[in-house]
């Protein structure tokens, strides 16, 4: 008797019993995550004796094995086994990983991965390591939950609406997980206000808090920050497709233009492998930029610990890429191990400028397949885009950083010498616009310099990025049509391209959105920081500037964070959210819609200007 023969006679017997098998494989497994997500929030957010670590962690060996178990019998059960290895390969290595590191810890009291960390001097790899494995659970989850694609109709809603939620949800439970007694050095752990602003801040990747994320928060906290960060950092374009994977949702207002191109000719199966491109870049990236910032913080001071130095790396590298400017040193990018290093500067610059570039106009740009093809085809050029946002960016970069020298000349940046003043302009000019670190002190510049940052923080990153602002598309949009109407017109031209009318119409919607809303925030914040303003120590500048830096998701602060009251505290909150989610988004979601657009009034004339 063949295997094929063998296969089909068990397929036969186990034909009747296979939908009772999974379906309670299924409520199991939900079962085992909630409850193995609960152990691993009470194992980290409080203080445990030494009993309940080790019932905390044989509830957490259970679930593993549990897993291991639901992968094999739901191979078992499949009537393609090798279909199903193909499948579910990713699954597949994880299970592997975990059965190895299962037997390793359960029978020779080590895992694998530790020596290999400690060969490299990482000496105390016992936290480390409890990280590595319970990750594990996380990727099973998301696995599990990212291949479920059949959600029932109710929850196909908007993706506006779904974007908008998922952000609030993220932010409130990074919120409550922050306010546990060990995230923080705090007794009793941080208040609400403070832990919600800080969560916001990282899911948004806009880098303002109200604590020393360095002194202030422990090791888990950090973590927690660094997930928070990763998550939030998860921009438009990727967003995008992953509604697409997920529940075949239409295409949101906020998501429309960075995703048409491939929604619009591609199937499913293009934006499940956009998805895919999408996170492999952006992984590739930060890694690449991980190692260089363990090369350059070199091995002295507070990096003297290979740990501290290989974490110090890795959040710098997420908290980069992803423009969130938070930093877990004193000081951040001021700390006295790392004001004048030039090296780490660059990397830092470099990881936040693409960061804030946006992917499809990297893809377009640095694709293998797309250079080879603009080889063999010298009249293609780069989409029109990505010529928006390079040459904006660019152009926004270099009058940052000519107007930051300038000013700033003898005001210490001549100290630094010709090179550390060209990076220290570049870095301070591309930071304004999405990243939020800062490597001089804002609250030090003169008049002329934070009036430029303003403009180029409401101006802010690239469309399909994780920075924020109007996006430079949009600034590039309404310039063209000033331009065409100053040289008399009819369209809007723009790098020998017609844009639409509808398309100019919504980027000075956005506009005029950002206006209002950075008009009615700081009128807010002078009335709840009155007392503030009426002690000396700060004026109605710091105000505009902090909450354009919110609302843009930047990050640059001149020091009144810390300060301000719950209202104000507040008032950045919901700057924060509505920066990251969009104001047209809202603007679209909460107004009313039309019933036709099939009509047209008569022409109106009136006297402009």
């Amino acid at each position: 008797m063949t295997i094929k023969q063998i296969r089909e006679r068990v397929n036969l017997l186990i034909y009747d019993s296979k939908p009772k098998v999974l379906g309670a494989l299924t409520i199991l497994n939900v079962i085992v995550s909630l409850t193995a997500i609960s152990t691993l929030v009470y194992y980290y957010g409080f203080e445990l004796t030494q009993a309940s670590r080790d019932i905390c962690f044989t509830i957490i060996e259970v679930s593993f094995g549990f897993y291991i178990f639901r992968y094999l019998l739901k191979l078992f059960y499949d009537f393609h086994p090798p279909t199903f290895l193909k499948n579910n390969w990713f699954e597949g290595i994880v299970i592997g990983l975990l059965l190895i590191e299962g037997v390793a810890y359960n029978f020779f009291d080590t895992m694998i991965i530790e020596p290999v960390f400690e060969s490299i001097g990482f000496e105390d790899f016992g936290a480390f390591s409890m990280i590595f494995v319970q990750l594990f659970i996380f990727i099973i989850l998301l696995n599990s939950l990212f291949k479920q694609r059949n959600f029932k109709p109710w929850m196909k809603i908007h993706p506006g609406w779904l974007f908008l939620i998922s952000i609030a949800t993220m932010t409130l439970i990074g919120g409550l997980l922050l306010m546990l007694p060990e995230m923080s050095n705090v007794e009793g752990g941080l208040g609400f206000i403070d832990s919600l602003f800080l969560s916001m801040s990282s899911v948004s990747v806009t880098g303002l808090s109200t604590v020393d994320v360095a002194q202030t928060l422990s090791f888990k906290g950090q973590v927690i920050v660094l997930i928070l960060i990763k998550l939030g950092g998860l921009n438009t374009i990727a967003f995008g497709a992953l509604m697409l994977v997920v529940a075949k949702f239409g295409v949101g207002i906020k998501y429309h233009e960075v995703i048409e191109d491939f929604v619009n000719k591609d199937s499913i199966l293009k934006a499940k492998s956009m998805l895919a491109k999408i996170v492999l870049w952006a992984t590739t990236i930060e890694v690449i930029g991980i190692i260089l910032l363990f090369i350059g913080f070199g091995s002295e001071g507070t990096f003297a610990d290979n740990g501290n130095r290989f974490f110090q790396s890795v959040f710098h590298g997420v908290s980069g890429f992803n423009n969130a400017g938070l930093s877990t040193l004193h000081g951040g990018l001021m700390h006295p191990d790392v004001i004048n290093n030039t090296f780490v500067h660059t990397i830092i610059f470099i990881l936040f400028f693409f960061g804030g570039f946006g992917m499809i106009y990297m893809f377009d740009l640095f694709e293998i397949k797309r250079l080879r093809q603009r080889m063999k085809t010298p009249w293609k050029t780069i989409e029109f885009g990505t010529k928006i946002s390079l040459y904006f960016t660019l152009g926004l970069l270099v009058i940052g950083a000519i107007v930051f020298i300038i000013f700033e000349w003898n005001n210490g940046l001549s100290e630094k010498g010709p090179l550390g003043a060209v990076v220290t302009a570049l870095f301070e000019s591309m930071t304004t616009r999405n990243a939020g670190f800062n490597v001089v002190d804002s609250a030090a510049l003169s008049m002329p310099v934070l009036i430029v940052f303003l403009f180029l923080m409401f101006i802010g990153a690239s469309s399909g990025s994780a920075g924020g602002g109007i996006r430079t598309s949009t600034f590039a949009i309404m310039w063209a049509a000033v331009v065409s109407t100053i040289k008399g017109k009819p369209h809007t031209e723009l790098y020998k391209r017609t844009i639409p009318n509808d398309i100019v119409l919504k980027a000075y919607s956005i506009f005029i959105f950002f206006i209002v809303g950075n008009i009615i925030g700081p009128f807010v914040l002078a009335i709840s920081e009155a007392d503030l303003l009426a002690s000396g120590q700060y004026d109605f500048m710091d105000l505009v500037f902090e909450h354009v830096s919110a609302a843009s998701t930047v990050g640059l602060s001149t020091g009144i964070t810390a300060d301000l009251s719950p209202v104000g505290k507040v008032v950045l909150i919901i700057a924060m959210f509505i920066g990251r989610v969009g104001t047209l988004t809202l603007a679209y979601l909460v107004g009313k819609k039309v019933i036709s657009k099939n009509y047209k009034y008569p022409d109106g004339h009136t006297m402009v200007g």
